[in-house]
């Protein structure tokens, strides 16, 4: 049991190791730049958003920024951050969680 446990583990690990990353040439999505959305096509900011924008996982970006998840939660976007057409938000090129985080006052918040 204790080889199999072992096994699973280094098997996950491997498959993280060598997961293929996103290059620049396929990112796809928006983006909060400077205070204004941004469409994103294959890494590099095409045209600023217009209308509201529909993801795959079913969450709406809206173009001053607010996303309305499907469960119903609404957040705004920061700048520098960029949201996957799979839903998937990211920061500075790193995934971040979309679950609101505590901060030392104890009060949920969204995003540091």
């Amino acid at each position: 049991m204790k080889f199999f446990r072992r096994s699973l583990v280094a098997a996950i690990i491997m498959l993280l190791l060598f997961a293929p990353a996103l290059s620049a040439a396929e990112m796809e999505g928006v983006m909060m730049r400077n205070g204004k959305m941004m469409l994103m096509k294959h890494g590099k900011a095409a045209m600023p958003m217009d209308t509201d924008v529909t993801m795959t996982n079913g969450t709406v970006v809206s173009s001053d920024g607010t996303i309305k998840l499907k469960g119903g939660r609404e957040f705004r976007m920061h700048n520098g951050q960029m949201m996957m057409m799979d839903g998937h938000l990211m920061k500075g090129g790193m995934a971040t969680g979309m679950q609101p985080q505590s901060n030392p006052i104890g009060r949920p918040m969204l995003y540091p």
